[in-house]
């Protein structure tokens, strides 16, 4: 219909350089009469690529940590000319995610660090011989084919708490999923930035369960005022946890920052606009998915190549929610 080469028309709807305008215009407006569309699965045939990146989601997505990853994750792999595909974190993890390479529905993954402690699942992909990208991984020696992409957990979980120990809190409780896993440094960092402010740690300030974030923080909150009343600052290990804690006490009387000062980590996009606004650790969220997304493709490139640990930095973010202790 525009009266060009195969060749051309692939260019053209390619956005290569080396055609005309007019030609160009032609073979755009055959493209719009025609209502075509390039065919995805023939276009990655000739690739020998699937061009889609698999993340496997262990932590659950209805938090909006996830959301916000899987949101960014989306748009990188779109400006790259790929898909996403989403798999959950269960018994059936290693079968699907295994289907999906040799089906050729795939070309490489990304666990995130709940997801990454499945060894059934790292298993099939040693055996696979897959390499894959592990996003904030718990543990750095069992991944034997694996790069990542982290923030130090340790160092920003200490700079938290060295913010609240400089304004002179002493008593501070620590708000958290369970931390008794060898990789979870936010609580090594807490209980390192106490020490260092020559302030004895204490066991009984630290409450963690396995429940949705803002319950979480709201139980403990409550737990740990009410049965510590000389606490005067709360270290919540997530925003959404220090969400359910400002709740707990308003609760219980008291006020933020003026009673009980509050610091969250992550700085979801709530931590600015809540009352009063959530002083926290912001996560680089932007270059954290442009690094996985980049490092996932790479690795498909370069199967053989290097493995990679890229630590990106934090920032701790001062806004209204901590004040100097109550007398």
């Amino acid at each position: 219909m525009a009266g060009v080469s195969t060749k051309t028309v692939s260019r053209v709807i390619n956005n290569e350089a080396n055609v005309a305008a007019d030609t160009a215009e032609r073979v755009k407006q055959a493209v719009a009469k025609l209502n075509y569309v390039p065919n995805s699965a023939a276009r990655s045939l000739s690739r020998g690529r699937a061009m889609a990146i698999a993340m496997v989601a262990g932590w659950s997505v209805s938090t909006a940590y996830s959301s916000m990853l899987i949101d960014k994750l989306l748009r990188d792999t779109m400006r790259n000319d790929h898909s996403l595909m989403l798999f959950p974190s269960d018994a059936r993890t290693a079968e699907r995610v295994a289907a999906a390479f040799l089906g050729q529905q795939i070309d490489s993954i990304v666990l995130d660090s709940m997801a990454a402690d499945n060894p059934a699942l790292i298993e099939r992909l040693h055996a696979l011989r897959r390499p894959y990208v592990v996003l904030h991984p718990n543990h750095l020696d069992r991944y034997e084919r694996g790069s990542f992409v982290r923030i130090d957990n340790f160092a920003a979980s200490k700079q938290a708490t060295d913010y609240l120990t400089g304004l002179g809190h002493r008593a501070i409780g620590f708000v958290s999923f369970p931390t008794n896993t060898p990789g979870n440094e936010r609580t090594t960092g807490y209980q390192a930035a106490l020490e260092q402010a020559g302030v004895d740690f204490r066991p009984d300030y630290i409450y963690e369960a396995f429940d949705r974030p803002v319950q979480i923080g709201h139980q403990g909150a409550l737990q740990l005022l009410s049965n510590h009343p000389e606490i005067t600052a709360l270290f919540a290990a997530t925003d959404e946890i220090a969400v359910g804690t400002l709740t707990a006490i308003w609760q219980l009387g008291m006020k933020v920052p003026e009673d009980i000062s509050v610091v969250g980590f992550d700085d979801i996009s709530l931590a600015s606009v809540i009352t009063p606004p959530l002083t926290t650790i912001r996560q680089p969220m932007e270059d954290i998915s442009r690094a996985v997304v980049q490092m996932a493709i790479d690795m498909v490139e370069n199967p053989h190549g290097e493995r990679v640990d890229l630590v990106l930095p934090t920032e701790l973010v001062v806004r209204n929610s901590c004040l100097a202790p109550r007398r």
